[in-house]
């Protein structure tokens, strides 16, 4: 945007107050518009519900800034005013500044993606303006890749009997499974019900949410969550800085300003390690993108440039598993996959899953499931013959 002239500035500012209204607390919004506002010398009245003042007796702004969700009441006085107004929340009625969700959803998918997951579930909670355009980006990913996937368009109005559907709908197709929804919460409580189900995250189901509240559910989470994370800052500068132009040139945007995210923030569901660690992180990157390449563990203590014994510690303080015994997990993991899927022969599905040989693929599935690739395979078969 063009710089504000200074001497404009100083004429017009001098009185300028702009409000900020919200019914939730995004302390990360207020501080880009208070940045904006402290820079160009105007003053920002800022409240949100818990204040318990709300909107004051007597409206003295310029032109407020508001994101209201559920304060009904509080839109329709400001809607009866003839305040310029900026919404940050999606509003078919306001001029908005609000996050780019359809990026967001692509994101998603396009991380789910790079972990490996090879069927995608896309959820839409509500027809809400975030859930439609975040299912939309992510959808955009399965098409452009020729991912399979499975849409989940809610239809509850009751939480628990959504949770129970989504757990339903996730056990239904084959693993390993990438499931991306916009709610941090819902999702915390997804990965509940699924590990009361016996299904791991993220062997056997990955996820990524959006981290859009304050309370850090995405981190706090029972199996912290991978996020798509939002430039709020930046909005909240944004914001101001928009409707401050507004009202010194008298001209009205004419679209909706939407904000890119961040970026992507790795957590356990999508089997990051905490950047805190960057052994685990380099050696666990390395071998989830090699595995079914004939690697070695030399090649991934090479990967993560630490000694083997230090590479040894820090796989079983984390996993509680030697990398040796993590690199055989994964192929393993995997070849039930191609056993289930694919019509291949053992002798290919060895290959596939980096292993020397099929004697000793045979060997180590064994030991690991209990019976033989062979069997397991009719098993299967049988089992889908029965249309089970």
């Amino acid at each position: 945007m063009k710089p504000i002239d200074k001497n404009q500035r100083q004429s017009k500012d001098s009185s300028f107050t702009l409000g900020l209204v919200m019914d939730f607390f995004n302390p990360k919004l207020l501080e880009g518009a208070r940045a904006y506002c402290e820079e160009q010398h105007i003053r920002l009245d800022a409240r949100w519900s818990v204040r318990g003042d709300w909107l004051p007796e007597k409206l003295s702004w310029n032109g407020v800034l508001h994101g209201l969700v559920e304060a009904s009441a509080v839109s329709e006085r400001l809607a009866q005013t003839t305040l310029p107004a900026l919404a940050l929340t999606a509003d078919e009625s306001s001029l908005a500044v609000i996050p780019d969700y359809y990026r967001c959803g692509q994101l998603a998918a396009e991380e789910l993606l790079c972990y490996g997951a090879e069927h995608l579930l896309l959820a839409k909670l509500s027809h809400r303006f975030l859930d439609r355009r975040f299912f939309d980006g992510a959808l955009s990913v399965a098409q452009q890749h020729q991912i399979p996937f499975t849409a989940f368009d809610n239809t509850s109005r009751s939480f628990r009997p959504m949770i129970r559907k989504l757990v339903r709908t996730i056990k239904k197709p084959p693993s390993p499974l990438g499931f991306c929804l916009a709610h941090a919460a819902v999702a915390h409580s997804v990965t509940n019900a699924l590990a009361s189900s016996g299904i791991r995250i993220p062997e056997e189901v990955s996820i990524v949410v959006i981290d859009k509240d304050v309370q850090q559910t995405a981190a706090l989470a029972t199996v912290p969550l991978t996020s798509i994370e939002l430039n709020e800052w930046h909005r909240g500068f944004v914001a101001a800085e928009t409707l401050h132009r507004w009202l010194l040139d008298k001209h009205k945007p004419a679209h909706d300003i939407q904000i890119p995210p961040r970026g992507v923030r790795g957590r356990a569901s999508t089997g990051h390690v905490e950047s805190r660690d960057p052994v685990m992180a380099k050696a666990l990157g390395y071998l989830r993108a090699h595995f079914k390449q004939s690697i070695g563990v030399p090649e991934i203590v090479a990967a993560a440039g630490a000694s083997r014994r230090l590479v040894e510690m820090r796989f079983r303080e984390a996993l509680n598993r030697s990398i040796h015994e993590e690199l055989r997990r994964l192929r393993i993991e995997h070849a039930q996959h191609l056993l289930k899927e694919q019509s291949l022969s053992i002798t290919e599905i060895a290959r596939s899953c980096g292993f020397a040989s099929v004697h000793y693929f045979s060997a180590a599935f064994k030991r690991e499931i209990g019976i033989s690739p062979k069997r397991f395979q009719q098993q299967n078969r049988d089992a889908s013959s029965r249309g089970e």
